[in-house]
């Protein structure tokens, strides 16, 4: 961006969020280089962002640093409350629950650690043949992220997060530790939420968890989550793994069930491409057998086991997942359905950290980590928000309506580029009308050059 120094409908915007106003500057900036350079995105890119007035890198790592997490928290938690003000209690609200990792191959990264799997590996290739040896890595090192996206009835996204802290890092500090599972449900426990809303909590195996389950019950939310392989049914020892009841079901104990993208109960809150809903959409098919059981340490609760592979009659059943839930006056398809919606998160991942720039950090200080994941999420926050205004704009327009409606981060990232190149070039030909206004856009295009590189007048 040449002339333009803040983002359409900015004002409007940052009036939302809990930010001292010498801050706002610097995050329009970050803001605008995650959305025009979100796969490059650097400290020095975020400087660059508004060419006639750039600033050093050196600036924009402080400004980080005065962003640690709990800064980031408050007002990316202000925000979320502004954006939920006009929604609705009807409906069903749903939390996901996921991590997400950040590497970077230095053993030196703060609150960093090594996901590598330990040992030697048994070479099964020959070692003469020099296309089968195994390439040399090095030892990765990462950064883990507890994220949290709560898809409201309107199809609106909002993320949350927490950093995992290690145990080290923790003692160096002198801060409590707490697991993965335990930042998550203190995640549960302070999402807000409308009061009354029917809120639903989606997690993969690592969130089948006693402490998730216990911040469910105490916010009375309800949870759908993919079953950890150690459950056991309740009872006397000794206690069968609740897999083992499945060996002995027949084809005729499965349900089939269907799921369109597109189509469903909450078709608003499922994000997909333009593409697969169109002609060239296809359906997925399931077969379920659902079980009233009670589960050591769950209780009572109703569990789906299921698979993607066509079930016949003589023909053993192989059960591919497992998912428990505390629904269990919900029917068997609209469970299956509710769960589809926990793929929205990886979704999620994937734009943040192609499209905006979430793992492109390069420093060395954890607190400027967060502070460049606060901002990174804040960036996503504004494309929904811009996503929403230009769904209220296009009303009595339904081509305009389907548009908006499938947009996800890249393409609300191309919209925002095309009005930022269309305010450059009305600012253009509005100083181009006098002699004055010329003046002062040479001066500022003079700017935008780095003094190193500026040709001697």
């Amino acid at each position: 961006m040449i002339l333009s120094q803040d983002l359409p409908a900015g004002n409007a915007f940052f009036a939302l969020v809990a930010l001292a106003a010498p801050h706002v500057l610097f995050a329009t900036r970050f803001l605008l280089a995650s959305i025009l350079d979100g796969p490059r995105l650097s400290a020095a890119a975020v400087g660059a962002a508004i060419r006639t007035d750039p600033r050093h890198r050196g600036n924009v790592i402080r400004f980080l640093r005065r962003l640690p997490c709990p800064v980031g928290d408050d007002f990316l938690e202000a925000l979320v409350g502004n954006l939920l003000a006009d929604e609705p209690a009807r409906g069903t609200w749903v939390f996901i629950l996921d991590q997400t990792y950040c590497g970077h191959n230095s053993a030196r990264m703060e609150n960093g650690y090594s996901t590598s799997p330990r040992g030697k590996r048994s070479r099964k290739a020959n070692p003469k043949d020099k296309r089968q040896k195994r390439k040399k890595q090095s030892q990765s090192y990462c950064h883990c992220f507890i994220m949290g996206l709560l898809l409201t009835p309107s199809g609106l996204r909002l993320p949350v997060f927490k950093s995992y802290y290690t145990k080290e890092y923790c003692a160096r500090r002198g801060w409590k530790y707490y697991k993965q599972t335990e930042r998550a449900a203190q995640m549960i426990e302070q999402v807000r939420v409308p009061h009354g809303a029917e809120v639903v909590v989606l997690g993969d195996t690592a969130f089948d968890a006693d402490v998730i389950l216990a911040a469910c019950r105490g916010r009375r939310f309800g949870w759908v989550v993919a079953r950890n392989g150690d459950r056991v049914l309740a009872g006397d020892d000794p206690r069968p793994k609740v897999t083992s009841l499945a060996a002995n079901w027949t084809a005729g104990d499965y349900v089939p069930v269907r799921l369109t993208p597109g189509q469903g109960r909450y078709e608003a809150q499922r994000r997909c491409a333009a593409c697969r809903v169109g002609l060239k959409r296809k359906s997925r098919h399931f077969w379920v057998h659902p079980e009233q059981l009670a589960v050591y340490h769950v209780g009572a609760c109703k569990v789906l086991y299921s698979t993607m592979q066509p079930v016949a009659a003589g023909r053993s059943v192989t059960v591919q997942k497992v998912l428990m839930t505390s629904e269990v006056g919900r029917a068997v398809a609209d469970l299956v359905d509710l769960y589809d919606l926990r793929w929205q998160i990886e979704l999620f991942f994937k734009e943040c950290k192609s499209v905006l720039g979430l793992g492109r950090y390069r420093l060395g200080t954890f607190a400027d980590v967060e502070g460049w994941v606060s901002l990174v999420l804040l960036t996503f926050v504004y494309l929904e928000w811009y996503r929403q205004q230009m769904l209220q704009r296009s009303r009595g327009n339904p081509a305009e309506q389907r548009r908006w409606r499938w947009q996800r981060s890249h393409g609300l990232c191309l919209a925002v580029r095309q009005d930022l190149e269309e305010e450059d070039l009305a600012a253009l030909q509005q100083r181009l009308q006098t002699p004055e206004g010329l003046a002062q856009l040479q001066a500022q295009l003079r700017r935008a050059v780095q003094k190193e590189y500026r040709k001697a007048s």
